[in-house]
């Protein structure tokens, strides 16, 4: 499974250390709610890090086609921000409820996966420059109908014409 999930990646770099079941249990605990089984096994395979290539539509986003991924979010990473821990805690209010953040973009705003709901299992953009102040979808964009199709669909970043 883990081979077709990363079929557009060509090397992961920074990644953090391995993670077991058990890591991914106290994850879904703090989450309060079960991750999709791709994205457990990507968590498994790399823990985090920095694909190449990087670079990921956005729908509907005006002025912004394209996102860039810095960094997915690990388990015990060295760096704060990038762990999923810290970033469940940090963006809980602020995202709507069923959003799972595992990235941000080299602007500083989230890519996350849908938990539940309408869209579970999509990946959809959350804009943290346009937050409404109450979480909402007024800020959140889809970039694909689950996480396979979001690592199957990461491209190099097309160049400006």
């Amino acid at each position: 499974m883990a081979e077709a999930e990363d079929a557009m990646i060509e090397r992961m770099d920074e990644c953090a250390r391995r993670l077991s079941a058990k890591d991914l249990e106290a994850i879904e605990l703090q989450a309060g709610a079960r991750l999709p089984n791709e994205y457990k096994a990507f968590l498994l395979r790399h823990n985090g890090g920095r694909p190449r290539p990087n670079a990921f539509p956005i729908q509907g986003l005006p002025n912004n086609p394209f996102g860039v991924i810095q960094v997915f979010f690990g388990i015990d990473d060295p760096v704060e921000s990038c762990n999923l821990d810290w970033n469940i805690k940090t963006l809980n209010a602020r995202l709507p409820a069923n959003l799972f953040p595992i990235a941000c973009d080299d602007g500083g705003d989230i890519v996350c996966l849908s938990l539940f709901g309408d869209d579970a299992g999509s990946v959809l953009f959350w804009d943290c420059y346009n937050e409404p102040g109450e979480p909402s979808y007024a800020n959140v964009y889809r970039i694909a109908e689950s996480f396979t199709a979001f690592i199957e669909g990461l491209r190099p970043l097309p160049e400006s014409p």
